[in-house]
């Protein structure tokens, strides 16, 4: 341990002379061999202490100059300018996000089962009157059974807020009084309308550990995270008027 310790010791010593603005390049002694004093003689092979000094010197330097690459870069920057900006258009789409964030969002929502088309207009209606038509739509893990006017709890969509419109894409099963379509494994055509109404949380549950004769106890509580969604139309499947007029 005494010689872990003066070793370290002895290496925080040489690493701040070596980081010490006075540092020089060392100079072979009078008392070197003639061989060493010779400018033109270059040795087969570095030792390995001054190879690891200098990477250990070369390692601090690149940590610590950060401002010399800050200033070029500055200057780089200020003559390409107009570059930079013409990049940052193409790049960026209109919702001002890149492109390439807003597709992964995109196709993250697919996956789960709705794409966002917008926030809701408050002079828009997009409920439209009760039909006897019922669906079947996936969302994540969880199939819901739906008609127009529903309020169903799904677990938190990440990129939706309140009051935007979703369309529900894995429509698993449509049906109505005179005819049932069922997807294979979904119905590509059919497509179900919501509104996001609002972000909640969920009852809280109580989590409650023991270990018998261990004296091991924990209580902890979780409360989910939900989205409640308002259904306002299905599309896919129409109510024939002659049942309508019957019923």
């Amino acid at each position: 341990m005494a010689s872990r310790r003066c070793f370290g010791a002895l290496t925080r010593h040489c690493r701040s002379l070596l980081l010490s603005p006075t540092f020089k390049t060392l100079t072979p002694s009078p008392n070197f061999s003639p061989l060493l004093r010779n400018p033109s003689f270059t040795p087969p092979f570095r030792p390995r202490e001054l190879e690891r000094f200098d990477r250990l010197r070369f390692d601090a330097v690149r940590g610590f100059s950060s401002t010399t690459s800050a200033s070029s870069d500055d200057e780089e920057g200020d003559g390409e300018e107009s570059d930079d900006g013409d990049e940052e258009e193409e790049v960026s789409g209109a919702d001002g996000f890149p492109d390439r964030r807003r597709l992964m969002r995109e196709a993250a929502a697919a996956e789960i089962g709705y794409r966002v088309v917008g926030p809701l207009d408050p002079s828009e209606q997009p409920f439209v009157p009760y039909e006897p038509v019922f669906a079947v739509v996936q969302i994540g893990s969880h199939q819901f059974k739906v008609s127009n006017g529903d309020a169903i709890y799904t677990d938190r969509l990440k990129f939706c807020e309140v009051n935007d419109k979703l369309i529900l894409n894995k429509v698993l099963m449509l049906g109505s009084r005179t005819q049932t379509i069922i997807g294979r494994p979904i119905l590509p055509d059919a497509a179900v309308h919501a509104v996001v109404e609002e972000h909640a949380l969920d009852a809280k549950v109580i989590i409650f550990k023991k270990k018998r004769r261990k004296n091991y106890r924990r209580t902890k509580g979780h409360r989910q995270e939900l989205t409640k969604l308002r259904i306002t139309n299905i599309q896919g499947i129409e109510e024939p008027q002659g049942a309508a007029v019957a019923a």
